[in-house]
């Protein structure tokens, strides 16, 4: 038996590079935290949460915790949590959050992309390598 299974003996097929993914992951996750530490988010995470408060909706610092709280057990979305999620989308309209999250985060990445260029581009052409032997292992054995 391969080490892994099935998975790893696919993997070891397709020259996957589990390391590849770890990294671009980690680059989304630091951006995300980073991105969350820039004066404009900050500000507009602090003005959404206001307006929620002001819809009722109190204590809830982040859009995180709103997904939080809107979570049901049953997975049926009770009238409280629609209602939640009805605020979060009205609120964030009104303060803009997603807009200036999106272009700190992004200039974040930009930045990112740019210093990690060479082994982004690995990656890149590593993940081409892997769909083009999967597209004709897949083809082998449609036959």
């Amino acid at each position: 038996m391969k080490t892994g299974g099935c998975i790893g003996w696919s993997k070891e097929q397709l020259g996957v590079k589990d390391a590849d993914p770890t990294f671009v992951a980690q680059l989304a996750g630091d951006s995300l935290v980073q991105s969350m530490k820039d004066d404009k988010v900050i500000k507009a995470i602090a003005a959404w949460s206001a307006c929620m408060d002001g819809k009722g909706q109190a204590g809830l610092a982040d859009p995180y915790k709103a997904m939080d709280q809107g979570v049901t057990n049953d997975g049926k979305p009770s009238q409280e949590s629609i209602a939640l999620a009805i605020d979060d989308i009205d609120c964030k309209k009104q303060t803009d959050l997603v807009k200036i999250w999106f272009d700190a985060e992004s200039a974040i990445q930009d930045k990112q992309i740019a210093d990690n260029k060479t082994q982004l581009t690995g990656i890149k052409a590593q993940r081409g390598k892997e769909i083009t032997a999967a597209r004709k292992e897949t083809a082998a054995y449609a036959q």
